[in-house]
């Protein structure tokens, strides 16, 4: 039996198990879409009358949640809806101020901070290019800041990426943010586990930034994986954190075993100290989950930050929770790719 639905106050009906995203592009309905698994948020709607399941509003900000908004591809209607595009969501036009080649696979976008925007570590914002184009980017910078810094992974051909790339000066509108806060202040005594692959870790970089300009007492221990040595694209940075506190170890996984055994180090970073000395920062040619699993922290204690690679952060999350943190502790923030597009409805 099919379930009826108002959009924009046309009738609608969706078939059984059908999300309200699917039914409405099946329809000829466009609704603004990226990775329809329910975590970039770029398709939010907002109810105006009826209940949205609450799958559809897992993720979503209690604010939003409040004015009724929820993700349309994880909403399959148990009951009669009322829909509307959601206006709630901060909607700003800004510009690329800066732009600098990390690696050859990342670049540092910064964009100039609109005036009423703010986030807090841990969020995402959306990024619209001239001609449409949308993606969802997790913010590295430390929130008050007069830039924010978004970390940039190049794709041959990438619509966004490549245009990113030559976009110095250039307008783009900012949407957000999204997804929970990934830091509480008022925890400088838990111990943080941060885990990313990739870009990964940027989301990383901006709770790490967060925790230490609040004064972080207990360990932080940060894990970036990567391919190769040229992967771990921030580490003189990290090197240079690492050196000025005390409580913070990172370890960098590399998966090519060429360059971690002829003992490579990243550009711009020094020759690790003798294994005597227990350097707190190291590159190693370890599986990134081998080397989290043998974390000497309690994991009951930490709370937990996992972001990359979708595959591998569900994996983690698992292993971790396996391993002694509470499911409640453990936050996630999966990178995908942006879904098939939707098929034309038929004539």
């Amino acid at each position: 039996m099919s379930t009826r639905v108002l959009y924009r106050g046309a009738p609608y009906d969706l078939l059984p198990g059908e999300t309200l995203l699917a039914g409405l592009a099946r329809q000829g309905v466009d609704i603004p879409s990226f990775c329809r698994t329910g975590v970039c948020q770029t398709c939010l709607v907002r109810a105006t009358s009826g209940k949205p399941p609450a799958r559809s509003q897992s993720g979503v900000s209690e604010t939003l949640i409040a004015s009724g908004c929820f993700l349309a591809c994880q909403c399959v209607p148990e009951g009669v809806l009322e829909v509307e595009p959601c206006h709630d969501v901060g909607t700003f036009s800004t510009r690329v101020v800066q732009v600098e080649q990390m690696s050859s696979r990342v670049l540092r976008v910064e964009l100039e901070a609109p005036a009423a925007f703010s986030y807090r570590a841990g969020q995402f914002v959306q990024l619209e290019r001239p001609g449409g184009v949308t993606r969802p980017y997790s913010l590295a910078s430390l929130p008050g800041g007069p830039h924010l810094e978004l970390h940039v992974t190049l794709y041959p051909g990438g619509a966004m990426s490549q245009w990113l790339r030559w976009a110095i000066h250039q307008p783009i509108t900012l949407r957000g943010p999204f997804g929970e806060c990934f830091y509480l202040q008022d925890e400088l005594d838990r111990p943080l586990l941060l885990a990313g692959t990739g870009s990964g870790l940027a989301p990383l970089l901006g709770v790490l930034r967060s925790a230490l300009a609040a004064g972080h007492r207990a360990p932080i221990h940060l894990y970036h994986g990567s391919s190769t040595v040229e992967g771990q694209y921030a580490s003189a940075e990290l090197q240079r954190l690492v050196a000025a506190t005390p409580n913070l170890r990172v370890f960098g996984s590399v998966l090519t075993p060429a360059e971690a055994k002829a003992g490579a180090q990243p550009p711009g970073v020094p020759a690790a100290p003798t294994k005597a000395a227990e350097p707190r920062y190291q590159l190693r040619h370890e599986p990134l989950d081998r080397l989290i699993l043998a974390d000497p922290l309690d994991f009951f204690q930490c709370r937990v930050y996992l972001c990359g690679d979708g595959e591998l952060v569900q994996r983690l999350r698992k292993r971790i929770y396996l391993s002694g943190a509470p499911l409640t502790r453990i936050h996630i923030d999966p990178f995908l790719p942006p879904a098939p597009p939707v098929p034309a409805p038929a004539r």
